[in-house]
């Protein structure tokens, strides 16, 4: 859910350059209240429904129906890019996390700021980083969605809570291309 917090970091930002935009790919928990999109004017509806209701004041863009735009930046629910002019990728997240966030802001400002005095050049790099989630608003935002979308993930968390994991296959991690060797 687009929490206070980014909002407040995106108007932090926005007299430095840094233009944050939404991108509404697809109802992420739908219930009865707020369904798949059937047609565009549904998801405008409730693009529309949730800027409101969550009080974004950064620009909603709408993917196209067939989700081009979520296909093409990840298909996870929550992603996060910072991309520079020209399309370089300066930071590429699974989740959003606010602190996670400013900290690439900050570094890729500093960058920018001193890359000619210090002989600085870009480099790409992977970490792992943890999001602390606020279970009450998520179960508010399920809630909302409708009784179907509290079913639907509870239903999955149970799944999960059962699976054993199996210590021979390397854990799915988006963006993780590492594949283990295999030993004989």
């Amino acid at each position: 859910m687009a929490s206070e917090a980014m909002e407040n970091l995106a108007s932090r930002y926005a007299s430095q350059a840094v233009r944050s935009i939404f991108i509404y790919t697809r109802e992420a928990h739908p219930g009865e209240n707020y369904r798949h999109h059937k047609i565009i004017d549904d998801k405008r509806a409730n693009a529309h429904a949730f800027k409101q209701y969550s009080k974004i004041n950064r620009e909603i863009f709408l993917d196209d129906m067939i989700g081009t735009a979520h296909r093409a930046y990840g298909t996870l629910p929550n992603m996060t890019w910072i991309m520079g002019r020209g399309g370089f990728i300066h930071y590429k997240s699974s989740w959003t996390g606010v602190d996670d966030v400013e900290d690439a802001l900050k570094g890729i400002i500093d960058f920018q700021e001193n890359r000619i005095k210090n002989e600085w050049i870009p480099f790409y790099s992977e970490r792992s980083c943890w999001s602390k989630r606020d279970q009450s608003k998520f179960q508010e935002g399920l809630e909302r969605a409708g009784p179907q979308a509290v079913a639907d993930f509870a239903g999955l968390a149970a799944a999960r809570k059962s699976e054993v994991p199996d210590l021979d296959v390397a854990p799915k991690i988006p963006g993780n291309f590492f594949v283990p060797e295999k030993s004989d």
